[in-house]
């Protein structure tokens, strides 16, 4: 049976390509590589000599369903890697994993190195739902308007950016969302690797006094308020709490879905904050203690 295997390539130390990953772009029939020239250098580094095709943004439609057709027609072994990280997260690859799906061919994912994940893990930031935006719009209104739809979503945005448009990005950020928090990883697992965490302004004021900050790829953390006027933290509380009254309307205990919004990346102590609010409205509403097996520890 042919295998797709999705392998994760280091963003910057080559220390990063693990050995099962290493084993397996040994093993495999085809290396499919986004710049057959970048992934040569990094099979080099490992001695690896297995065949090499492209498979870009540009010819990726195409290549698909060549592909496709080849791994059909024979048990092939095939890799698909990207210049840096892990494919198809914001570089090419979803296109010919979505057919290989289709065909029923198998699709094994090989972690590893991931620029979001790891600004993500440097950045600080206590709150577990994020949205991966990827590259953002380059004209400014478009970009600003880009940024305004983040309102009201999930309380962390995470972006990429490069280093030439990272100060438009920062700017518009300052615009639309003045005081908000974020993070700015850049050089990730390289020897310069650098995360810098604060307001925007105060970011601003970092890069604008040292222009060597303004190097390598950038990855952006950043809080995203929730509505006009209304803070995140209270924001948070006010959707939990019309979530779990929600769940129990439905039927759910308090515990279950206060289990449930946990799994879904919300906050223990947020969660439990809410139970207790919601608790209290229930006691004045009813102007009596709520009953057993609905609102109970």
């Amino acid at each position: 049976m042919s295998v797709l295997y999705l392998i994760a390539t280091p963003i910057g130390n080559l220390e990063d390509l693990s050995p099962r990953a290493q084993r397996l772009l040994g093993e495999c029939d085809l290396i499919l590589a986004e710049d057959t020239r970048v992934t040569r250098n990094l099979l080099s580094a490992f001695g690896i000599n297995t065949p090499l095709e492209s498979c870009h943004q540009h010819n990726e439609a195409g290549k698909a369903q060549q592909i496709i057709a080849r791994m059909r027609e024979h048990t092939l072994r095939i890799a698909l890697v990207t210049d840096a990280g892990t494919p198809a997260v914001s570089d090419p690859g979803a296109l010919l994993v979505a057919a290989a799906h289709q065909a029923g061919i198998r699709v094994i994912a090989v972690p590893g190195p991931s620029a979001f994940a790891a600004a993500l893990s440097a950045a600080g930031f206590e709150q577990t739902v994020f949205t991966f935006y990827g590259f953002l719009p380059r004209k400014q209104q478009e970009l600003k308007e880009a940024l305004e739809s983040m309102r009201g979503g999930a309380p962390l945005a995470v972006v990429y950016e490069s280093p030439h448009r990272v100060l438009p990005l920062l700017k518009a950020i300052q615009t639309v969302y003045p005081g908000c928090m974020l993070s700015v990883s850049r050089e990730l697992s390289k020897l310069h690797e650098q995360t810098i965490r604060g307001r925007v302004e105060d970011v601003l004021a970092r890069f604008a006094a040292d222009g060597g900050l303004l190097r390598g790829e950038f990855v952006l953390v950043m809080e995203v308020p929730a509505t006009e006027g209304v803070s995140s933290s209270l924001q948070e509380a006010l959707n939990l709490e019309g979530q779990l009254a929600d769940a129990l309307a439905g039927g759910s205990s308090l515990q279950e879905a206060m289990a449930k919004l946990q799994r879904d990346g919300h906050r223990k102590n947020a969660v439990y904050a809410a139970s207790l609010k919601l608790k209290t409205i229930a006691k004045s509403l009813l102007n009596t203690a709520p009953d057993e097996g609905e609102l109970t520890d």
